[in-house]
């Protein structure tokens, strides 16, 4: 599954596109770019709850968020603790691979955070999670979700539940 977590049209239509990679993901879920915060959070969270495949989050990001480049109240923005605690909801069977498509600044970056995060609450145990430390273009292919493991230009973390 490949959830679009941006109102960024440019992301939607190249998602959208079949140079994209994204039809690799299986079900293409854009969030409806009318939705305030809250709904563009359940209409998310809803999304998780269907989880059996990888799962890849495409947006804006930066070590900490992701959602879209603005901020307030017209932007959607989700830290890594706000979505730790929505996998929550995902089937618990699931056990990823999860794959953050934003930017990131830091070798600790988003996904590693989540990591951690998920790791916290007890959650995904055995999921490798996948992210960029280097900031990436809205046009940027998207890798196949089962060589991850393989791709030269993303870092995983294994959550690790104690």
């Amino acid at each position: 599954m490949l959830i679009v977590c941006t109102k960024d049209q440019t992301i939607v239509d190249w998602t959208k596109s079949s140079e994209s990679g994204a039809k690799a993901w299986g079900e293409l879920v854009i969030l409806d770019p009318g939705l305030s915060q809250v709904d563009a959070t359940i209409q998310l969270v809803e999304a998780l709850k269907r989880l059996t495949d990888p799962l890849c989050l495409s947006a804006h990001g930066n070590d900490t968020e992701i959602g879209d480049e603005g901020s307030g109240g017209k932007y959607w923005t989700w830290t890594y603790k706000q979505l730790a605690s929505h996998f929550l909801q995902a089937p618990g069977s699931y056990k990823g691979p999860v794959l953050i498509h934003a930017c990131a600044k830091s070798i600790s970056n988003f996904s590693t955070y989540l990591v951690l995060a998920l790791q916290e609450i007890k959650e995904l145990d055995g999921a490798w999670i996948y992210g960029y430390n280097t900031p990436i273009g809205s046009e940027q292919r998207y890798p196949d979700p089962y060589k991850l493991s393989i791709q030269a230009d993303v870092q995983g973390a294994l959550v690790n539940v104690p």
